[in-house]
């Protein structure tokens, strides 16, 4: 059964595969429709089934929803154009709830039907998983850009690890001349995972930079960032590193307006449009300076306006948020991989899996950062966009800098063993 997507109101509605529309298939039943082609679970002979473990209910079930609509975008295109493989790509779709003890439950009863998995978020989850994957031989498309994630060598990171991305984002400061040798740098970060991550970053181009680093801790449940700004200015921090989600650096940025505190404020790029159009608009837009792995809204590149025409065309004056072009973005490098295995005639799902590194250099055509998944452990890219708020430009963000891997980020991947 083939899942669809609709908009109901303000809420996109999942359809997802019910009892006897399974798209489960024995080596023995694909390959016997297939001919000499080595087909696995999730393969039939007129359709590939591949998963998705995204929160779909909750507080940020509409994101996961979202992210589930640009991966259907995407499939739509390819199905139209005769699919994979003479093959159309189908999803099944499960609610893990942001949970990873539910994304473990789901993914033991989804992985009997699936190919692959073309969205897992939290993405970090594949590290718990590592060992189901690593038996089972199933890709995954990770929703994260931890560096963990480069332990488990069935997940796919689609852009640049957080550390590396904190880096160029320093260095961009540095060659802007916010920061100059012997100013100090200040990170205001979880106490794990991103947090722990982007103050890697930081030290790394700090000590390339000549820079001092001072380093305040917040809780991910944390809202108010004002103790964590005071003690950096009092430090005399000329700019400030976010290992955050949103909600630290709208704070920050609100807390730096309000007092008159001359502070850029570097973030990875996790602000939604609600944010850059909300109450601290000018806050954001005055301080805020943001590393990316995808291209904003406002970019001119054609997969990026193709994405927008789809997402009107389906869901009409609903925004498209960055879940969907992280969706879409990974829906396509799946394709990709799944095309290779079907030049490699092994479409199991370790066949699927081993494609993956054999794609070389893949080109998003401006959608996201170029990547390169043909070394698994490696980062599949050292480039970073630089962005900016602009209350004026579609999605609120604008490119200051294209997709590029500053020497310092070069300099640390290579120590820290990312690269080939």
């Amino acid at each position: 059964m083939k899942n669809k997507l609709k908009v109901l109101g303000p809420t996109l509605v999942i359809a997802l595969a019910i009892a006897g529309c399974s798209s489960k298939a024995t080596d023995s039943d694909s390959q016997a429709a297939s001919g000499d082609l080595k087909a696995g679970i999730g393969v039939t002979a007129d359709a590939i089934t591949v998963g998705s473990l995204v929160p779909l209910s909750g507080p940020i079930g509409g994101l996961g929803q979202d992210g589930v609509a640009g991966i259907q975008l995407w499939f739509d295109k390819v199905n139209k154009n005769g699919g994979v493989c003479d093959r159309q790509l189908r999803i099944e779709s499960r609610d893990n709830k942001y949970n990873t003890q539910e994304t473990m439950t789901q993914y033991t009863s989804l992985r009997s039907d699936i190919a692959a998995i073309v969205n897992l978020s939290p993405g970090t989850d594949a590290v718990t998983l590592g060992p189901k994957l690593a038996q089972d031989g199933l890709g995954v498309m990770a929703g994260s850009f931890d560096p963990v994630l480069l332990a488990v060598h069935e997940a796919f990171m689609p852009g640049s690890p957080y550390d590396v991305e904190a880096v160029n984002g320093v260095a961009y400061l540095v060659k802007q001349g916010v920061l100059k040798e012997g100013d100090t740098i200040g990170v205001i970060a979880y106490p794990n995972g991103i947090g722990a991550a982007v103050a890697n970053g930081v030290a790394g181009a700090a000590e390339q930079f000549g820079l001092k680093v001072e380093n305040t801790k917040i809780d991910s449940t944390a809202t108010d960032a004002t103790a964590q700004v005071n003690t950096l200015r009092q430090a005399g921090a000329k700019a400030i590193v976010m290992g955050t989600a949103a909600a630290q650096t709208v704070s920050a940025a609100s807390v730096a307006k309000a007092s008159g505190y001359d502070v850029v404020i570097q973030s990875t790029n996790l602000l939604s449009s609600g944010d850059l159009a909300g109450p601290a608009r000018d806050a954001l837009a005055d301080h805020v300076v943001l590393t990316s792995n995808n291209a904003p809204f406002s970019s001119n590149a054609a997969p990026v306006q193709e994405l927008l025409s789809a997402w009107t065309a389906q869901y009409g004056d609903r925004p498209a948020t960055s879940p969907a072009a992280s969706g879409y973005l990974m829906a396509q490098l799946l394709e990709k991989g799944l095309s290779q295995a079907c030049k490699d005639k092994d479409l199991t799902p370790k066949g699927i899996t081993a494609a993956m590194s054999k794609m070389g250099a893949i080109s998003t055509a401006g959608l996201a950062v170029d990547l390169d998944y043909s070394t698994p452990g490696k980062a599949p890219s050292l480039s970073s966009f630089i962005i900016k708020p602009d209350p004026n430009a579609k999605g609120g963000t604008v490119i200051v800098q294209d997709p590029a891997a500053s020497d310092a980020a070069v300099k640390y991947a290579a120590g820290k063993g990312y690269t080939k």
